[in-house]
């Protein structure tokens, strides 16, 4: 285990830390954490400090996991709050499983002083029976996401979707199996929903759905077979 060595690390950084708030003629306050296990199936381990000093919080930690069978995780996260009501946030992990496959992720965030957030993640990861990659971003009140995999059989299924504070979101996404495309939208107190969705074969549906408080719903569809005939949608 290395959460001996780490603690000890820790309480340096501790140290230094009040030291440095003290030759300021600032207070500051630090406290520091740490943990560890292991037993038959491997060993674990995480420890981090937060500082509270001026209004402003700060804060990092670090963890890991370690698997007999040769599996393995570690990662870190920190975050800093300033008086002003403004933050920022990062993370980033990786690892590996006992059979070969890779994984990893990381992201950063911040906080304006009027609650806006933006920033962005991705992650990603491969293995014996197949891959992926996914990838977040907001900023301006829309939130967009995207995340793709691929099968051991060489198959790609994709996925993409916006959201937008206030007003809706719409969805979209594709295999072997067919594709669909979804939308909701909010305006004057009405919700819409505009949804397509096609099968490998050629088969669609297309509907939409609106609902207005005291008003009720209304709802519209059609269908066509693989030949692109319009049929029935029961």
């Amino acid at each position: 285990m290395r959460v001996l060595p780490t603690l000890k690390l820790l309480v340096a950084g501790a140290v230094l830390l009040a030291a440095l708030g003290a030759a300021n003629g600032a207070f500051a306050q630090t406290r520091f954490h740490g943990a560890g296990a292991y037993g038959p199936r491997g060993s674990a381990g995480g420890g981090g400090y937060t500082t509270w000093s001026g209004g402003s919080t700060t804060h990092q930690g670090r963890h890991w996991a370690n698997g007999v069978n040769g599996g393995s995780f570690s990662g870190h996260n920190s975050y800093n709050v300033n008086p002003n009501g403004s933050a920022q946030a990062n993370f980033s992990n990786s690892g590996h499983t006992a059979s070969g496959g890779n994984f990893s992720g990381n992201g950063s965030y911040s906080r304006n002083t009027n609650g806006s957030w933006s920033g962005s993640s991705q992650s990603s990861g491969s293995g014996s029976r197949g891959s992926y990659e996914t990838s977040t971003s907001t900023a301006n009140g829309v939130t967009t996401h995207t995340a793709t995999a691929t099968n051991a059989n060489g198959q790609t299924y994709s996925h993409s979707g916006s959201y937008t504070q206030g007003q809706g979101y719409s969805r979209s996404g594709s295999g072997p199996n067919g594709n669909y495309n979804t939308a909701v939208t909010t305006s004057n107190g009405t919700t819409t929903r505009n949804t397509s969705v096609s099968n490998a074969s050629g088969a669609s549906y297309s509907g939409s759905t609106s609902s207005t408080p005291g008003q009720g719903i209304t709802h519209s569809a059609s269908c066509t077979n693989a030949s692109g005939a319009a049929v029935s949608c029961n």
